[in-house]
C-alpha cells in the first residue's frame, strides 16, 4: 500500500492525524481533472460510511434540493430502474441508502459492513447522483401529485405535511425570514412549503441539478477503514466516467462558477435592528404585548402553530454570531452554552426550569456556523402561554447577574467534561464526529486544505479556554446575549388555526372536485397509475446477480472478552460455553478479587478509555399501584439531596450532588426500560474514566440508598414533568405507541403502560395536587418504590470497557456497593420480567379493536397494528421471521415500492418484538394511514398466495436474489449493532442476560439465517406476518389529525374493526394550580393508597 501525495487524478491537500486519537487520520484530496473533493477519515471500525456531499443553495420555498434528493434514488444513466440503488447496496453488506437535505447542503449516504461491497458501490451511487433519470413519472409518484380522491399526495409532499405546521419547523422558518433577505439563500425552505411543491415542474429540478450536481461542488465525504490503493482505483473508475461525460471542467469549475455560499450574497451576514417593525428584505416583526417602545436591541415576532391545548408554547431567542474563521471564539461559545444549560445546577436551568412552577420545561442553545456569519439560538420549549412575551428580558436579566459571578470551578468541570465527551464520541460514534466536521469543512473551509488542521485542533482550543479568567468568560457572555441585539421568535399554541388549516384543506380538495368533476378524478388516478407502471419496471435479474454477495469474514468485527460473577440467574449460565483465551484472561482477573458479590455481574472487555456501567432492576417487586410514579421517581434520581452512605453521614445538597457528579462522573443517565425495549426494567448507567470506577460505584450506593425525597424538589420535578406533557402530546408517533400499550397490556400489571404518555396526562396532575397539599403520601410512596425496586434478587450488572485496566474489578461491588442485609442473606435471582408477562387478555389474542386518537398538532397519521408473534429471541422461527421481515422492509423492496413509492406513507414497516410476544405493522407520516393499510394488506396476500396477483395484474414473487439480499443486509443490521467498542461490549450483555440467548447472538444469527430457505420465508409470511392484516387477528391503534379521523376510522370498520374514538387526558396550567378544596381526587386516592407488595408472575 503506498502512500503517495498523488494519486492518478487526485492530489493530496492535508494529512492530518489526530494527536488525541492514536490510528485516527483525515486526509483531504482533490481532482486536477473534475475539481472532485474527497476528505477520508481512517480509522478501524467494522463499518464503512460514505457522505457523498453537494453544496446546495437555492433562493426559494420550492424545494428542489429536497425534491432533488428523493428522486436521486429513482435511477441512474447506467441503472435506470428505480430501487437498483438501494436493491444493490442491500447486496453489499447495507440496508439501502439514505440522504438528508439541510439547510446548506444535500448529503446521500452508505453504511456497509467491510469494505468489499462498499468500494463496488461508490460508483453506483455516484452514477445515480451525476446523472439521475429524473423522469417526469418520477415526479409525479415521489414529490407531487392529485389523486382520484382530489387530496395532495406524493412522497415528499407527505413528509413536509407532517412537519410544515409543527411549532419548531415554524418558528426555525421564521427565524430565517426575519435575519435574511430573499437574496441570502438561508432565508430559505429547502425542504419546500406545501404551496410552492403544488407548483413545482420537474424541468425546474433538472435545470437545478445541471446547475449544482457537478464534481467541483461535490465531496466524497469517507470514515472507515479502506486500503489506500483499492479507494483510489475505485476513484478512478467514478473519474473515468465523469471525463467520459464531459463533466471534467477542471479544479475549480468553469469560468464564472461561484462557490455556493462563500462566494455569493449569501455571505453578506444577517443584522438584527428592533428600532423599526418594518424593514427591507426581512419580514415585518410584531409590536411590544404591553406597549413600551421600540428599541434597537429587540425584535419580536409571533408566530401561531395549531394546538388545541393553548396552555403552554416555545420561545427561541437567536443572535448573530462569530465569522467562521473565529474558531477560538465559536468553540468558546459551545462551552459557555453547556455551562449556562447543561445540567439542573447550571444558572438557566436554575432560573427558568427548578422552580415549583417552571418558566420552562428546558433549554438548549445552538451555534449553526454558516458563511457571513453564524447564529446562536436559545430555546425554551413548554413555556406558560403569559409568558411568552416576556420571557426573553427575564432570559437577558439573569445572564446580567450570572456574569458577574462566573463560577471558574464548574467552569473547569465543564471543560473537562467536554474533553472526554469528544473522546466518548469518537469511541462511540466516529463517523458522527469525523462527518459533520469534514462536511462543514468542505463546504466552507479553505479549498486547498489549510483550515482541516484548525477544524481537527479542538484539544488544543480547549487548553486555550482552560487559560481563561471569570473576566473573559463574563465578557463573552455579556457581548453575545446581553449587549448583542437579539431577534425573539415566539411560537404560540392556537386552537383557532386548527379548525382553519381544516377548513383550508377541505376547501381546497371541494374546489377541485367541483371544477374536475368524475371525469377528471378517473384522469387524476389514471395519470397516478401510468406513473407507477412507468416507475416499477422490473430491474433485470442479470443486474443484480451479477453484484456478487461479499464474503462476511470481510468483516473486521470488535472483539469482546466476557467474564461472569455472582449467583447464576435463570436463563444466564455462571460459566461461558467455548469460552476464548481473552475470555479466560478477563474471567482470572475478576476472580483473583475478593469474594463473588450477591447479585450477577458481567464483564465486557474491550479496547475503551472509558468504563460503562449499567445496573437493569426489575419492576415486579414494586407494587403495582405505585409503577406511575416510577416517572417521577427516576426524574429525579439525579437531583435530590443525599447523605453519604459510607459512615460519615455528610449531607450535601442536591446542587453539591450534581456538581460532584459533573466532577466524576462524564455521563449519567436512568430510564425506564432499555432503549424502546424491556420496559418492565429500569436501568441506570454511569460512563466513567477508569481512574474513577470505585468513585462511580459509591455514587451508586449513595444515590440508591442515601437520597432524601425533598418536597420542594418532587414539586419542581412533577411540575416539570406536568409541563411537558402538552408537548409529548403532540407527537404523533409518541401517542400511536401509547395508544398500543394501552390496548395490550394490564393497567394493574405493566410498567411500560403505566409510564407511556396516555397514563401519564392522567396522572401527573394528580401527582401535582396531592404534592400541593398532602406531599407525605407521595414522600411514602416513593420510599416503598426505593425499597421494592433495588433489591439483589432482580439486579443485573453490566461492566463494559478496559476490565484488565480495572485494579479491583469485583471488590468494590462487595465492600462499597451491597448493602449488608443482601450478604447475610442467600441471594434468590428471579427472571428478568419481560413485557409478555404484563400483557392483557386481547393482547394473548389480538382481534377486532382499534383506538384512533385525532391530535391538532399534526396533519398526518401514525398507527401500529399488531399481532401475536414469536415468545423468544430462541424461537426455532425466530431466524426465518427476521429473515421474512427483511425482506418487506428492505427498502426499494414490497412494502416501500407500494406505500412509501406510492406516497401512502413516509414509511412502513414491520417490526418483531419477542419481549412482548407481538408483531407491529408500523405506519409513519401517513396522508391517510388506513387506506395505506390497505394497500400493505394487498402486497402481504398476494405474497403470501400462490398466484401472487395484484388487483392491477401485476404478480409479486418472492425469489433467490431476493432472498440473497436480505441475508446480506442482515450482515449490516449485526455489524451496526456491534459497530464501536461501546456497542460491541453492550451488545454482549444485552444478548446474554436480557435477551438470554447467550454470547455472539448476531453472528449465530447470521449462520441461521443463512439456511434460510423460500419455504421457511413462504411459512412465516403465512403464520406471522398475514394476521398483521386481518382484523380477526390484530389490533390497531391510530394517531391522526381531526380532518382524517373520520375517513380513517370508516375504512377501518370497513376492515372489521370496532373503533373506538380515544381523546387525550389534558389540563391547563391553571387546572393544575387553581385553588379549591384540598380534598384529593378520588382516581389519586384509589390509585396510589396501596402498599401492598403482592405482584403478578
Amino acid at each position: 500500500m503506498t502512500d503517495a501525495t498523488q494519486q492518478g487524478n487526485f492530489r493530496r491537500l492535508a494529512r492530518e492525524p489526530l494527536q488525541y486519537a492514536p490510528n485516527m487520520v483525515v486526509e483531504k484530496w482533490r481532482s486536477e481533472k473534475t475539481g472532485l473533493t474527497v476528505l477520508w477519515a481512517n480509522f478501524d471500525s467494522p463499518l464503512l460510511n460514505a457522505y457523498i456531499t453537494v453544496a446546495t443553495e437555492i433562493f426559494n420555498d420550492s424545494g428542489v434540493p429536497h425534491t432533488l434528493e428523493h428522486l436521486v434514488f429513482l435511477g441512474s444513466d447506467k441503472y435506470p430502474y428505480k430501487g437498483v440503488l438501494d436493491s444493490l447496496a442491500n447486496r453489499a453488506f447495507a440496508q439501502g441508502t439514505n440522504a438528508w437535505t439541510a439547510n446548506d447542503h444535500t448529503a446521500y449516504t452508505l453504511t456497509t459492513a467491510g469494505s468489499d461491497g462498499f468500494l463496488r458501490m461508490l460508483p453506483v451511487y455516484c452514477d445515480h447522483v451525476f446523472y439521475p433519470t429524473l423522469t417526469k413519472d418520477g415526479f409525479v409518484t415521489e414529490v407531487y401529485h392529485v389523486n382520484g380522491k382530489f387530496e395532495d399526495a406524493g412522497v415528499v409532499y407527505s413528509e413536509m405535511q407532517g412537519r410544515e405546521n409543527s411549532s419548531a419547523d415554524l418558528m426555525e422558518l421564521k427565524t430565517q425570514r426575519m435575519l435574511y433577505p430573499p437574496s441570502n439563500a438561508y432565508r430559505s425552505e429547502t425542504g419546500g412549503l406545501m404551496s410552492a411543491l403544488r407548483v413545482l415542474t420537474i424541468d425546474d429540478i433538472r435545470s437545478y441539478h445541471a446547475k449544482y450536481y457537478v464534481p467541483y461542488n461535490t465531496a466524497l465525504v469517507l470514515c472507515g477503514p479502506l486500503d489506500r490503493d483499492q479507494l483510489f482505483n475505485t476513484l478512478g473508475e467514478i473519474e473515468a466516467r465523469l471525463i467520459a461525460k464531459q463533466s471534467a471542467l477542471g479544479e475549480q469549475g468553469p469560468s464564472g462558477w461561484k462557490r455556493p455560499f462563500m462566494e455569493t450574497l449569501s455571505n453578506v451576514p444577517p443584522m438584527i435592528d428592533g428600532s423599526k417593525l418594518q424593514q427591507p428584505g426581512v419580514d415585518d416583526a410584531d409590536a411590544p404585548a404591553d406597549g413600551s417602545k421600540l428599541r434597537a436591541d429587540r425584535r419580536l415576532v409571533v408566530i401561531d402553530f395549531p394546538e388545541r391545548d393553548e396552555s403552554v408554547g416555545d420561545v427561541q431567542v437567536s443572535y448573530v454570531g462569530p465569522t467562521l474563521e473565529e474558531h477560538d471564539r465559536l468553540q468558546a461559545l459551545d462551552v459557555l452554552g453547556t455551562y449556562l444549560s447543561d445540567s439542573t445546577v447550571s444558572p438557566l436551568q436554575q432560573a427558568f426550569v427548578e422552580l415549583d412552577q417552571p418558566l420552562c420545561t428546558d433549554i438548549y442553545i445552538t451555534t449553526n456556523e454558516r458563511a457571513g456569519a453564524s447564529v446562536i439560538s436559545v430555546s425554551f420549549s413548554s413555556v406558560p402561554y403569559k409568558e411568552l412575551n416576556s420571557l426573553d428580558t427575564q432570559f437577558v436579566d439573569v445572564l446580567q447577574k450570572v456574569a458577574q459571578s462566573i463560577d471558574m470551578e464548574r467552569m473547569k468541570t465543564v471543560l473537562h467534561r467536554e474533553r472526554l465527551r469528544l473522546l466518548s464520541q469518537l469511541e462511540m460514534r466516529p463517523a458522527d464526529c469525523f462527518s459533520d466536521v469534514l462536511i462543514h469543512e468542505f463546504l466552507y473551509g479553505s479549498r486547498d486544505g489549510k483550515t482541516l488542521a484548525v477544524a481537527l485542533d479542538d484539544m488544543r482550543r480547549f487548553d486555550q479556554l482552560g487559560q481563561y479568567s471569570a473576566t473573559d468568560w463574563s465578557q463573552l457572555l455579556l457581548a453575545t446575549f446581553v449587549q448583542n441585539a437579539r431577534l425573539v421568535v415566539v411560537g404560540r399554541p392556537s386552537a383557532k388555526l386548527v379548525h382553519q388549516l381544516r377548513a383550508e384543506t377541505q376547501a381546497r380538495v371541494e374546489l377541485r372536485r367541483e371544477k374536475l368533476g368524475e371525469e377528471g378524478a378517473k384522469d387524476l388516478e389514471k395519470q397516478l397509475q401510468d406513473a407507477r407502471k412507468a416507475n416499477d419496471l422490473p430491474i433485470p435479474d442479470s443486474m443484480l446477480d451479477t453484484f456478487a454477495i461479499p464474503a462476511s469474514d470481510t468483516i473486521e468485527w470488535i472483539p469482546v472478552a466476557t467474564a461472569r460473577t455472582g449467583p447464576e440467574v435463570p436463563g444466564v449460565p455462571l460459566k461461558l460455553q467455548n469460552p476464548t483465551e481473552k475470555d479466560a484472561q478477563v474471567q482470572a482477573h475478576i476472580d483473583q478479587d475478593g469474594v463473588s458479590p450477591p447479585f450477577f455481574m458481567q464483564y465486557d472487555h474491550v479496547d475503551s478509555q472509558f468504563v460503562l456501567i449499567t445496573l437493569v432492576f426489575g419492576t415486579e417487586m414494586v407494587p403495582q399501584a405505585l409503577r406511575p410514579l416510577l416517572s417521577l421517581y427516576i426524574s429525579t434520581l439525579f437531583s435530590l439531596p443525599l447523605v453519604r452512605q459510607d459512615g460519615s453521614n455528610e449531607k450535601l445538597s442536591y446542587e453539591a450532588v450534581v456538581q460532584a457528579l459533573d466532577e466524576d462522573v462524564l455521563e449519567y443517565d436512568a430510564a425506564i426500560g432499555l432503549g424502546s425495549n424491556f420496559s418492565e426494567t429500569t436501568a441506570i448507567e454511569f460512563k466513567v474514566e477508569i481512574q474513577h470506577y470505585e468513585k462511580a460505584i459509591a455514587w451508586l450506593r449513595d444515590l440508591l440508598w442515601g437520597t432524601e425525597f425533598s418536597i420542594d424538589r418532587l414539586r419542581i420535578a412533577a411540575a416539570k414533568l406536568f409541563q411537558s406533557l402538552p408537548e409529548q402530546k403532540r407527537e404523533g408517533r409518541l401517542v400511536a405507541w401509547s395508544l398500543s400499550k394501552s390496548l395490550l397490556f394490564s393497567e394493574s400489571d405493566s410498567t411500560g403502560l403505566a409510564n407511556s404518555v396516555m397514563q401519564q396526562a392522567k396522572v401527573v396532575p394528580e401527582i401535582v395536587q396531592i404534592l400541593q397539599h398532602n406531599p407525605s403520601r407521595i414522600v411514602e410512596k416513593l420510599e416503598v418504590i426505593r425499597n421494592s425496586l433495588f433489591q439483589p434478587d432482580v439486579l443485573r450488572v453490566s461492566i463494559a470497557g478496559n476490565i484488565l485496566a480495572l485494579q479491583k474489578p469485583r471488590t468494590p461491588w462487595v465492600e462499597t456497593f451491597a448493602r449488608k442485609q443482601w450478604l447475610a442473606n442467600r441471594p434468590r435471582p428471579l427472571a428478568m420480567p419481560w413485557a409478555r408477562d404484563t400483557i392483557n387478555r386481547l393482547a394473548a389474542q389480538p382481534h377486532k379493536k382499534a383506538s384512533v386518537c385525532a391530535l391538532s398538532s399534526i396533519e398526518s397519521s401514525y398507527a401500529v397494528f399488531t399481532a401475536q408473534g414469536i415468545p423468544e429471541y430462541t424461537h426455532p422461527d425466530y431466524a426465518a421471521l427476521v429473515v421474512t421481515i427483511t425482506v418487506l422492509n428492505a427498502m426499494e423492496s414490497f412494502l416501500w415500492r407500494y406505500i412509501r413509492g406510492a406516497g401512502l406513507a413516509y414509511g412502513a414497516s414491520i417490526r418483531n418484538d419477542p419481549e412482548a410476544r407481538h408483531i407491529h405493522f408500523i405506519l409513519y407520516r401517513s396522508p391517510n394511514s388506513a387506506k395505506a393499510f390497505v394497500e400493505a394488506r394487498k402486497v402481504i396476500q398476494a405474497l403470501a398466495s400462490e398466484h401472487g396477483r395484484m388487483d392491477d395484474g401485476s404478480v409479486l414473487r418472492l425469489d433467490e436474489t431476493t432472498l440473497e439480499s436480505a441475508k446480506s443486509s442482515l450482515h449490516y443490521s449485526v455489524a451496526d449493532a456491534e459497530g464501536t467498542v461501546g456497542a460491541a461490549a453492550l451488545e454482549c450483555f444485552l444478548d446474554a442476560v436480557i435477551k438470554c440467548v447467550g454470547k455472539g447472538r448476531g453472528h449465530q444469527l447470521l449462520k441461521q439465517a443463512n439456511a434460510v430457505t423460500l419455504q421457511d420465508v413462504q411459512q412465516c409470511l403465512v403464520k406471522y406476518i398475514l394476521p398483521l392484516f386481518d382484523s380477526s387477528t390484530s389490533v390497531a391503534a391510530v394517531a391522526c389529525s381531526p380532518s382524517t379521523e373520520e375517513p380513517i376510522t370508516e375504512e377501518l370498520r370497513n376492515l372489521g374493526y370496532t373503533v373506538q374514538s380515544v381523546e387525550m387526558a389534558g389540563a391547563s396550567a391553571e387546572d393544575s394550580n387553581a385553588s379549591g378544596s384540598d380534598q384529593e381526587s378520588s382516581s389519586v386516592s384509589d390509585d396510589y393508597s396501596s402498599d401492598s407488595d403482592d405482584r403478578t408472575t
